[in-house]
């Protein structure tokens, strides 16, 4: 699936990456400081969390432990270790590491398999368990190869191959079960029930530490059984010749495991999250003090607590054992793994581990571990600058979708971050996380909108839901000088008929006048990924009159290839300093569709599309792409853009489905090109590419021409490599594994002329 990914996105890039004098994109930018409750958020602009899974591992070879995080279907975060500040390392997000991972699938391990000091990463692969092999390249960056999926070889009646099995929703557990100094792998039977030991046989086999050979050796490890209640059977046997029946109560796949020493006696623990409950189930390991020759299970608490605090999540926990305060013992970080009315705020519980040999000692320190770092609105989050304050300088509002309550529904309120930038020094603060009182009336979604709607002369607030309605709060103040007083007068917006608007699902506003007329218009995304357009037709200050044109305005719709589910957010304004207002689209993809047409003030053209990855946001990058999750990812994105320090220079603010956001700064690279020829363009391919990366050219056929020059370079304009190739051949292909993974420009120079077009690298 990730070639059609690519094709996709070849193709638009084609579209967009046509020769031009210039081409523009944005990069993350993590230098403007956000404040709140007095202190420096670490970590504001890292998009937030829902469903984090832990891993550790030195980033940038420093010799110290950094921080990286895997959300399904989402990608990889990483966060570099800063130093210490009250016990605690600080973390800081550099989003330039997560290049450098590969596609990981449902789950991730990083741990050193080979000996060498260098983490290395387990994630599910297109087969169960696929192990990649960490190693840093010439610019001191953690990057991975491949090495290889684990098939086991033992099994008699398999009649071949097996592969080590993990359910597709499940974490299998890593870690050396053994004592033998390599790493073992338990999953669960492709039922549940059961827990399969894939044992690692590199040392007793005597293999090279850059190996791994597993085995299938217990079909029961641990002497446990999960039926479908929350207490496990233990002292369980099972058959381990031939296939394995299981018969008596009904089980079920659906769980979490960590594997983790709990007591420190040289034994591991098991601490299951179930898709059953909301609780973790821990069962002690007896066979350090027992002496029991193989893993035995002895002990359970099935609604485990440590030091009086009892692990309870909205839905399905899962643990992940990891040294995250860096005193060498290794904590615990639990989170919700399932995404369907799971906690969104309240989502990282961290216990620290203060454990002496045989003394376990687990405290509970948090469960808003980073969260309490960043902007995290929830699920859903929809920014919008706009100077609520009056002062000159653009706030930032943070709408969104939802904070999950008890009973598993949201309820969404509206953040205010006010601009306390000073020249050359952008930042925000925190002012109020219930900007005028949203949460009172138990939205389920908040999508604000702010522009003089009601042509009274002062900014009114809109409010797109969840159901696909929309809410209108008018501005009391007495002018538009002052700070907005918005109060509910329309608990459901009507149009000119008194009928409510209703897009269905998921409704996203934005005041702009499409029609020139000198008065706001009602744009409208919803789910289905085009835009309605409501016409203000009002002629009497502070009323307003909204009559419906078009549902598809301008044609333009997110996410081209699906029908429903788009989750389309408009954004129409000056985006550069050409000064033309282009629409921006969010989308469920996560890709911002960037239309040209809208500012015209006609309202029967069809918009043309320019690009459908605005300025080189990759949102794509670093997620696995697998037929069961269909070519587009639940990632979500909703943008605004504008000059936050008076600088001149623009921003992109991104929000996204796990309810963070995302900062981008605006750069151009200057391709100073004299003439076109007309008709002659090029493509790029595989994108993104790899090890190789293929260039075809056509049109090209200037007499005095007879060899290109083919180049890539990278963002800072340096070139990175460059060969020849006759124009006849119309096509080349350029060695690229040795350069790191980020974003690129290749370059056809055909003498006086140049083409362009962008694309990525992963490794």
């Amino acid at each position: 699936m990730r070639s059609i990914i690519s094709f996709l996105t070849a193709g638009i890039i084609a579209i967009a990456a046509d020769r031009v004098y210039a081409q523009e994109y944005y990069q993350h930018d993590t230098t403007v400081k956000v404040y709140a409750y007095g202190h420096e958020l670490t970590i504001p602009w890292c998009g937030g969390f829902n469903n984090p899974e832990f891993g550790m591992a030195d980033l940038n070879h420093d010799g110290v432990q950094d921080l990286v995080t895997f959300e399904r279907g989402l990608g990889v975060s990483t966060f570099i270790n800063t130093g210490t500040e009250s016990g605690l390392p600080v973390y800081r997000y550099a989003p330039q590491y997560a290049l450098n991972f590969p596609s990981v699938n449902s789950y991730m391990y990083l741990l050193d398999y080979n000996c060498d000091g260098i983490a290395d990463l387990f994630e599910r692969g297109p087969d169960g368990i696929a192990a990649h092999k960490g190693y840093y390249n010439a610019g001191n960056q953690l990057c991975f190869s491949f090495y290889r999926s684990l098939y086991y070889y033992n099994d008699l009646t398999a009649g071949g191959p097996s592969q080590a099995f993990v359910n597709p929703s499940d974490i299998p557990g890593i870690a050396d079960v053994d004592g033998d100094g390599d790493l073992d792998f338990v999953s669960y039977y492709i039922t549940g029930g059961y827990m399969y030991l894939h044992r690692n046989m590199r040392v007793e086999d005597g293999l090279p530490c850059d190996s791994i050979r597993v085995k299938l050796v217990d079909r029961c490890w641990g002497k446990v059984y999960q039926g479908f209640y929350r207490e496990h059977s233990l002292g369980y046997t099972c058959s381990n010749s031939g296939l394995l029946r299981e018969s008596g109560k009904k089980t079920h796949p659906g769980n979490t495991i960590c594997l983790f020493d709990w007591d420190n006696d040289g034994d591991v623990e098991y601490l299951n999250g179930s898709v059953s409950w909301n609780e973790m189930t821990f069962i002690r390991n007896g066979k350090a003090d027992f002496t029991y020759p193989i893993d035995t299970l002895v002990e359970q608490d099935t609604l485990w607590q440590t030091a009086g605090k009892k692990v309870s999540m909205l839905s399905w926990p899962a643990a992940f054992n990891v040294d995250v305060n860096q005193d060498g013992k290794k904590d615990l970080l639990i989170s919700p793994n399932s995404g369907n009315g799971s906690d969104n705020y309240n989502c990282i519980w961290y216990y620290k581990n203060n454990t002496t040999s045989g003394t376990p000692d687990w405290q509970f320190q948090s469960d808003t571990f980073l969260v309490d770092r960043t902007i995290d609105v929830g699920s859903g989050s929809y920014p919008v600058l706009f100077d609520y304050n009056k002062d000159g300088k653009q706030d930032l509002i943070v709408g969104a979708d939802g904070y999950r309550n008890a009973d598993g529904t949201l309820t969404a309120r509206m953040s205010l971050y006010v601009n306390t930038s000073t020249p050359g020094n952008p930042s925000f603060t925190l002012e109020t996380k219930d900007l005028s009182g949203i949460s009172s009336y138990n939205f389920q979604g908040a999508a604000p909108a702010v522009g003089d709607i009601d042509g009274d002369g002062k900014k009114d607030l809109l409010l797109g839901h969840t159901n696909g309605r929309l809410s209108y709060f008018k501005n009391m103040a007495a002018s538009d000088d002052v700070i907005p007083d918005w109060q509910l007068v329309q608990l459901e917006l009507t149009d000119e008929n008194g009928t409510v608007i209703d897009l269905t699902g998921n409704a996203a506003p934005f005041i702009y006048d499409v029609d020139k007329d000198g008065k706001p218009d009602l744009l409208i995304g919803s789910i289905f990924g085009y835009v309605s357009y409501y016409r203000n037709v009002s002629v009497t200050p502070g009323t307003i009159r909204l009559k419906l044109i078009n549902v598809k305005l301008g044609s333009a719709k997110a996410d081209p290839v699906q029908n429903f589910g788009i989750y389309s957010t408009p954004f129409v304004g000056k985006i550069d300093p050409s000064g033309t207002e282009y629409l921006l689209l969010g989308s469920n993809s996560g890709n911002i569709y960037q239309f040209d047409g809208i500012g015209s003030g006609d309202t029967t053209m069809t918009y043309t599309l320019i690009d459908g990855q605005y300025a080189w946001i990759d949102s794509t990058y670093n997620v696995y792409s697998h037929p069961a999750y269909g070519i587009y990812n639940n990632r979500r994105s909703a943008v605004t853009v504008g000059d936050i320090d008076g600088s001149g220079n623009y921003v992109l603010i991104k929000g996204n489905i796990r309810g963070g956001l995302e900062i981008y700064k605006r750069k151009v690279y200057d391709a100073q090109v004299p003439t076109y020829t007309s008709g002659a363009s090029i493509s790029v391919y595989p994108n993104p590419a790899g090890d190789f990366l293929n260039i075809s050219w056509k049109g090209i056929h200037d007499s005095e021409v007879r060899e290109l020059q083919v180049s890539v370079i990278d963002m800072t304009g340096r070139e990175c490599m460059s060969r020849t190739a006759p124009v006849l051949y119309n096509n080349t292909q350029l060695m690229t594994r040795s350069l790191p993974a980020g974003m690129y420009i290749c370059v056809v120079h055909a003498g006086a002329e140049r083409f362009y077009s962008k694309f990525t690298i992963l490794h």
